[in-house]
């Protein structure tokens, strides 16, 4: 049986993800989470950059216990999880993390 998008996203991980979390990334990010998952779809941007919001949310969600089962994430797992999403960020936002701010003496002065 095919697969949705809800089910690929949710599949990035084990960690119960609340429902309203991933409506919130779908609807940002223009993923029909109620379509079938396809190669075409997994490879838009679209659901890359809510796979890497995603990622980005599961880097910073607190260690849970939840019906006998624990959940959570060693800093080494967060950390490769935020490097994993910024680095989808940096290839198909990269405007985003461009920076305008320039430190540094600009006068003729000190």
């Amino acid at each position: 049986m095919a697969k949705s998008n809800l089910e690929a996203l949710k599949g990035i991980n084990a960690y119960p993800i609340p429902m309203r979390t991933l409506d919130e990334i779908a609807e940002r990010r223009g993923v029909n989470l109620m379509a079938t998952a396809t190669q075409e779809s997994l490879k838009s941007k679209e659901y890359k950059l809510a796979k890497a919001d995603l990622l980005l949310w599961l880097a910073f969600a607190p260690n849970i216990s939840q019906g006998g089962q624990s959940y959570s994430f060693t800093d080494e797992q967060r950390n490769d999880m935020k490097r994993e999403a910024r680095g989808i960020y940096a290839i198909l936002e990269p405007e985003a993390n461009a920076t305008t701010v320039t430190y540094g003496y600009k006068g003729d002065r000190l």
